[in-house]
């Protein structure tokens, strides 16, 4: 495998993997998943966070061994009792920070970071890299609900600044990205999406998306810039 295809591939699974982990955490810390909580199948999860079964299955080890899952053949994977003292529930002072900001804090550092970085996409982006932009546009617009939506249009941002191929700054907006799992920002999406403001995203979703494509580096970061202030205006006026 080519270095470069390499970096990727990796570059994907730790984006998914960060993705499943913030996500087992919100559900701990919010009290729906409760301990003896079964998670979803495997095929679901995979299917959700868009990363390999064998990724998958390397993450969930982990979590075995650090006590905050466990595992029944035959019968599933289970939140595990000494969850209170596992790794997964002492995040740090900074994600702590980040995921109790407010939604206006987050947008305003969004409009600070995506356009400039989403210009950097549009010459960056390999082919894989559009594949799975165009895999998480896909999946937004077949959405059937406001959480569904939110969760691919988290991942379609997600999947487009991973393809800078900067891993300080894919770091970073996963974390940023675990926000949305946040009770008040769910709550300002479910309030805010009206029809006619749901038609808008995708459609500025789709130009990004054509930008990036035709490696428009001024046009893809113009039209982020658009949908970040169209989206903050939405929920924060």
């Amino acid at each position: 495998m080519a270095p470069r295809v390499a970096s990727n591939v990796r570059s994907r699974a730790q984006h998914g993997t960060a993705a499943l982990l913030q996500h087992i955490q919100k559900r701990i810390s919010d009290g729906s998943w409760p301990v003896g909580h079964r998670l979803p199948p495997e095929r679901d999860l995979v299917e959700m966070f868009g990363i390999a079964r064998n990724t998958l299955r390397k993450a969930m080890n982990n979590l075995t061994r650090e006590g905050v899952i466990t595992r029944h053949v035959g019968r599933g994977t289970f939140i595990a009792t000494n969850v209170a003292n596992s790794a997964i529930s002492g995040s740090d002072s900074l994600i702590q920070r980040i995921h109790g900001a407010s939604p206006a804090d987050v947008m305003e550092l969004r409009l600070i970071l995506e356009p400039p970085f989403v210009a950097v996409a549009a010459t960056r982006a390999t082919s894989r890299d559009l594949q799975q932009i165009s895999h998480c546009l896909r999946q937004s617009e077949a959405a059937k609900t406001v959480l569904e939506f939110e969760h691919w249009d988290g991942m379609l941002h997600q999947a487009i600044l991973a393809s800078t191929h900067n891993h300080l700054l894919t770091d970073l907006y996963e974390v940023i990205n675990g926000v949305r799992k946040q009770p008040e920002w769910e709550a300002l999406k479910q309030r805010s999406l009206t029809p006619a403001r749901h038609k808008q995203y995708k459609d500025q979703h789709r130009q990004i998306v054509k930008a990036l494509s035709m490696r428009d580096a001024q046009t893809a970061s113009k039209k982020v810039q658009e949908h970040l202030l169209e989206v903050k205006s939405g929920m924060i006026g």
